[in-house]
């Protein structure tokens, strides 16, 4: 089912790149399912609301040679954050903005790598696309750049088709720099 979020070759990729054998994927729901849930939340919003909860869309628990395990999440909530809020300077030194619509940060040496996109959801109130962005976020044990670009963004353009976000919010491939 991780696949459905993060692609079926991507995960194959992320597994043998941390050579891996029997990998544990655990997803809770469908991506249809999940975008449902947000869906439901992003019409119940309005302004003024900033507390909400992440949902685990995936984790993979790749054994490792020592007794540990590689642990790689994706997760998704609405943000508190808004899409003018990026303009900050205090948001502008760590996030990069990728086109109008995605931003996208990773903190050097941190294993995390978050992206928001504005994504109206029909129904909602007005302002929700630009107050309340989707904010993606993967957690790895220190994949490459390209393996973690691969993986949100494909998770990303899955949410937002799942959703059928307003707007037409593009999420390109090439995310990080």
């Amino acid at each position: 089912m991780c696949g459905q979020f993060l692609g079926a070759e991507n995960v194959r990729r992320v597994v043998d790149a941390v050579d891996g054998g029997d990998a544990n994927a655990t997803a809770r729901q469908s991506p249809g399912r999940l975008a449902a849930v947000l869906t439901r939340e992003a019409e119940k919003w309005s302004v003024g609301d900033l507390l909400y909860r992440p949902y685990s869309a995936c984790r993979l628990d790749i054994p490792a040679e020592s007794d540990g395990a590689y642990v790689i999440e994706a997760q998704a909530k609405w943000s508190a954050l808004t899409v003018d809020s990026m303009r900050e300077p205090k948001y502008a030194k760590s996030w990069r903005q990728v086109n109008d619509q995605v931003f996208v940060e990773q903190e050097p040496g941190q294993p995390i790598v978050t992206l928001l996109v504005a994504c109206g959801i029909p129904g909602a109130a007005s302002e929700q696309e630009a107050e309340l962005p989707l904010q993606m976020t993967i957690m790895d044990p220190g994949l490459g750049v390209e393996q973690r670009q691969s993986l949100l963004s494909t998770f990303a353009r899955t949410l937002v088709d799942e959703l059928a976000c307003t707007g037409d919010p593009v999420v390109p491939a090439q995310l990080l720099r």
